[in-house]
């Protein structure tokens, strides 16, 4: 092989090293830099989902209070005084209205469990107001019958509010994955490059 020709693929031989490496390079930086992007992302939406998880946990307590502000034992309709069930009213719309925050501030599995406490709440509070008249009614007048579904729905108020601190529960683990995820786990590289 002649000199010159030797001199050309040696020039050609570095050039193509010198652009693989500046492509490597490239690349490399180019994937650090859209996980730090993707982390700093996660990183902003913790401090707002932390004060609405907060919030939503302590709209639940609330609720959870006024529910045992009673008696112990179970349900009774004397319980459903008008102060009770304003309380309990007034917890539950305390947790639908955070659980439109946690419906924003994600992620899905998160609300999904936040809806059925704010659902669980709702039907709590239903059932309060419907208990409260019927206690109401027979206060003005002892000698009327109960209505017959009475007892059905002491049966449903007790059954809705057990559950509701095994799904506080199951929330506030959830919600702990949430704020610990940091997004690297389900970054991956992108395909076709």
């Amino acid at each position: 092989m002649d000199a010159g020709l030797a001199a050309v693929c040696g020039a050609l031989a570095a050039t193509v090293a010198t652009i693989g490496a500046a492509f490597a390079t490239g690349r490399s930086q180019r994937e650090t830099a859209r996980i730090a992007a993707h982390t700093e992302h996660h990183r902003q939406r913790r401090e707002p989902r932390l004060a609405v998880y907060r919030a939503f946990i302590a709209a639940t307590e609330g609720l959870r209070k006024a529910i045992g502000q009673r008696e112990p034992g179970p349900h009774a309709l004397a319980d459903f005084t008008s102060a009770y069930v304003r309380g309990c009213r007034d917890r539950a719309s305390d947790m639908k209205s955070v659980w439109f925050d946690i419906a924003l501030a994600g992620p899905k599995h998160v609300s999904t469990l936040a809806e059925e406490l704010a659902q669980s709440a709702d039907v709590i509070s239903s059932l309060c107001v419907e208990l409260g008249h019927i206690r109401k009614d027979h206060e003005e007048d002892p000698a009327a019958k109960l209505p017959p579904h009475t007892d059905a729905l002491l049966i449903s108020f007790e059954q809705t509010v057990q559950p509701l601190m095994e799904s506080l529960s199951a929330f506030i683990e959830a919600a702990r994955d949430a704020l610990d995820d940091n997004g690297l786990r389900d970054l991956h590289p992108p395909s076709g490059r």
